[in-house]
Formats: C-alpha cells, sequence, structure tokens
C-alpha cells in the first residue's frame, strides 16, 4: 500500500450572523493506492493560524506520497530528523506532523480492522465524566 496523495480542507467556519468564526478547523485525508484513506486535523485553527496550517500540509504532502502508510514510525523520523523544520520546528510544522500522522493511524487502524484507541493501548476507562 502506498500513500497517492493528501487533501487540505481548510474549513472557514461563519457564525450565524455572517462574520468569522475564531475557529477554523483545517482537516487532511491522506489517500492510498488501496482505496483506503485516513483523516487528522491540524491543531492551529484559531485566527490566522489556519491559514498556516494549510501550508504546511502542502509542504510536507510531497515528502510523504510514494510512503507506505502503515510505516508510522519511519515517516515521524523522516519529518523530525531529515527535514528543514523537524529539529526545531515549533507549532506549525508539529501541527502539520501530528495531522498526518493521525490520518496514518486512521489507516492502520482501518486496514487491521481495529479502533485506534486498541492500537494505542486499548481501553483504559469503562465510562468517562462528562464534565461539560
Amino acid at each position: 500500500m502506498k500513500i497517492t496523495s493528501i487533501e487540505v480542507f481548510d474549513c472557514e467556519l461563519k457564525k450565524r450572523d455572517q462574520t468569522m468564526s475564531s475557529y477554523n478547523p483545517v482537516l487532511i485525508r491522506v489517500n492510498t493506492d488501496s482505496g483506503l484513506s485516513g483523516i487528522g486535523e491540524v491543531g492551529l485553527a484559531y485566527g490566522a493560524g489556519a491559514k498556516a496550517g494549510v501550508g504546511i500540509i502542502r509542504d510536507l504532502a510531497p515528502l510523504v506520497v510514494g510512503e507506505d502508510p502503515l510505516n508510522i514510525e519511519k515517516i515521524w523520523e523522516f519529518f523530525f530528523r531529515k527535514t528543514f523544520w523537524g529539529m526545531g520546528g515549533g507549532n506549525v510544522f508539529y501541527a502539520g506532523m501530528s495531522a498526518i500522522d493521525i490520518a496514518l493511524w486512521d489507516i492502520k487502524g482501518k486496514y487491521l480492522g481495529v479502533p485506534v484507541y486498541q492500537l494505542l493501548g486499548g481501553k483504559t476507562n469503562e465510562k468517562i465524566k462528562n464534565l461539560c
């Protein structure tokens, strides 16, 4: 299985009065040649940060096209150790790297037929307290 593309979705949300929201999520979809895809979120969705998130994904996407999405550690290590931004990257770089990482775990869970939480260590609580 190989990564074929990464799509970026800049979700510019507006309030009911049509003014801009302070929260504008940036989602990505990593696509593979097997038809599986994974979803991730760039964690810079506040204010102008969304635009930076879109930009970093567009810069990082070509670096992973052709890679095996199941080799999550290899891709993470490449981003961290072999790119210009990696070891001193800052918020924008790490948000983009994290979005791709999340999407790769999503693909791996789908490929193996298990929820991602199982891949990350399994269920630790039967109930979660609602704090809202």
